[in-house]
């Protein structure tokens, strides 16, 4: 018997740290960090526009480590919460390079417009 696997891909993007987003010791200024991080998940949300409010409320966020000049950053994000009021979206940063090398992490929420009707 064949079973269907859940194919959907976490959804993922690069940015490369340039010297506009980089203070006088070569590390990444956090409010671009930030704005980067944020306008991801908004891009995420934007396709679910109906049911989900588009404007992400910060909840959690964890600076590890800086990034610096040139480096190649891999965001990505995947469900961690999800029920009839909110979705929380986990947004990781790593470097791309060693995915292992955790730049920050992020909680974003999302308030529900409509409760969804789950099936009995």
């Amino acid at each position: 018997m064949k079973t269907i696997e859940n194919t959907y891909p976490s959804p993922k993007k690069y940015f490369t740290v340039t010297k506009k987003d980089i203070n006088n010791n070569n590390a990444l200024l956090t409010n671009v960090l930030y704005n980067e991080m944020e306008n991801f998940v908004k891009n995420i949300i934007v396709s679910h526009k109906e049911t989900v409010v588009p404007t992400p409320k910060l909840y959690k966020l964890q600076v590890l480590k800086n990034a610096f000049l040139n480096d190649k950053l891999l965001l990505k994000s995947q469900i961690i919460k999800y029920n009839t009021s909110e979705l929380h979206l986990l947004t990781k940063v790593m470097l791309h390079s060693n995915t292992n090398d955790t730049i920050c992490k992020a909680v974003f929420k999302f308030p529900l417009i409509t409760p969804n009707v789950m099936a009995s």
